[in-house]
């Protein structure tokens, strides 16, 4: 069957490939000219930050996404509704952050400045992301593109002078963050201005505000799952086994972009048809067709090459990242099966479900990555994902299974 690609998804390719020279790629700049135990100090903080402020936001995000191309014309009133969700997230996570440091606030995570600067552009980042949704909600991929290439080939530029010319130090820490946040602050004007100028006229409606707490539900579960295990390892071993962990989360990160590209493309198009419909069926085939073959490049890549992967990138004092890259292929292939699940589930109205089985992801990985942290370290972590994956990716299943037509169901 021929599948005709559209011209927007050029575009959308485009722009989040440019994510990899943003922080991905500029992460592990970071980390090669730094020590260990310098870049896991920073990328504790980043997680900390980005786990505070979007595991409460990224649901509003989520929602504009899903519900924009459902009702067009209702554009504005679901960026409104969402909107004030996003402001009382961000308020939640300042409160939450400013509750915990009065425990913590001798900690040197803690009490750095770059924390506090990544506290801004981790808000500076849900904007953007807020602005992106509804842009591409309505199908308007170019803007997107734009921004993106520029802001993000702006992040690795920084990152690259930093790392050239500062000594390795809290200074250049500092130094980096202080770039990312006026990048990050200008993309977001930009990108609120776009928004302003091609919204369609609001329509005289009103939404619940509770319509967006499904997917906070199912968001901020993602958001813990993805920046705990930072925070774990750092808790358990200290910063020195944080950077040598962050450095395969960072590659595992860099690949899974591809399954967040899928998901930013499919979404908006699965809910814009019947489900079970043929074109809908046939976006489905090409989603998952699609994951299958970021699934096993993955896989084949990250268990075969990992050796030569780290010390290509990190060098020879990031050489115990190596096993913890072998076990994050295996994680890379089943966390592309569970979101394609996950997308489906959305697409079908579903998203209590999709909400029920990400918590039940972090409980499981939370409580597995616990002992196995002080058992194996950082490779134990991420086998705590991988072990959490597989009873979720079954309760997925079984979640669609019943809610596909009878003639379908397997």
């Amino acid at each position: 069957m021929k599948l005709p690609i559209p011209h927007d998804a050029y575009l959308l390719a485009a722009s989040q490939a440019s994510r990899v020279l943003g922080p991905g790629l500029a992460m592990i700049v970071l980390a090669a000219a730094w020590s260990p135990e310098l870049f896991g100090k920073f990328a504790t903080s980043y997680a900390l930050a980005f786990l505070v402020v979007f595991g409460f936001t990224a649901g509003a995000s989520a929602y504009v996404l899903d519900q924009t191309p459902r009702s067009p014309a209702n554009s504005r009133e679901i960026r409104h509704t969402a909107g004030m969700a996003l402001v009382g997230a961000v308020s939640a996570g300042v409160a939450l952050y400013i509750f915990s440091k009065n425990f913590l606030g001798n900690d040197e995570v803690y009490s750095s400045w770059y924390l506090k600067y990544l506290f801004g552009i981790a808000t500076e980042s849900a904007l953007v992301e807020f602005y992106i949704s509804s842009l591409r909600g309505l199908k308007h991929e170019r803007s997107i593109t734009v921004s993106n290439i520029a802001s993000n080939l702006a992040f690795f530029v920084s990152a690259v002078v930093v790392a050239s010319f500062f000594e390795p130090s809290v200074q250049s820490a500092n130094a980096v963050a202080i770039c990312w946040g006026i990048i990050r602050a200008v993309q977001a004007y930009y990108l609120r201005d776009q928004v302003h100028r091609i919204e369609p006229p609001q329509i005289k409606t009103r939404l619940s505000f509770r319509q967006v707490l499904p997917f906070i539900a199912s968001q901020s579960a993602g958001v813990f799952y993805t920046h705990l295990d930072t925070l774990l390892v750092r808790a358990f071993l200290g910063e020195a086994a944080a950077g040598l962990y962050n450095a395969a989360l960072r590659l595992l990160q860099l690949a899974s972009m591809g399954a967040q590209t899928l998901s930013q493309w499919f979404q908006p198009r699965l809910a814009a048809y019947e489900p079970d419909s043929p074109e809908w069926l046939r976006q489905r085939k090409l989603l998952r067709l699609c994951l299958a073959a970021i699934a096993v490049g993955g896989l084949v890549v990250f268990t075969l090459a990992s050796d030569l992967v780290i010390r290509l990138l990190y060098g020879a004092a990031y050489a115990d990242a190596a096993p913890i890259l072998f076990l994050a292929g295996f994680v890379l292939a089943f966390r592309c099966f569970v979101a394609g699940q996950w997308m489906e589930l959305t697409a079908r109205q579903l998203e209590t479900h999709r909400a029920r089985d990400s918590w039940l992801l972090l409980g499981m990985f939370l409580a597995l990555a616990w002992p196995l942290a002080t058992e194996q370290g950082g490779s134990g972590v991420m086998m705590a994902h991988l072990l959490a994956l597989g009873p979720v990716a079954a309760f997925s299943a079984r979640s669609l299974a019943r809610a596909a037509p009878p003639s379908r169901q397997d």
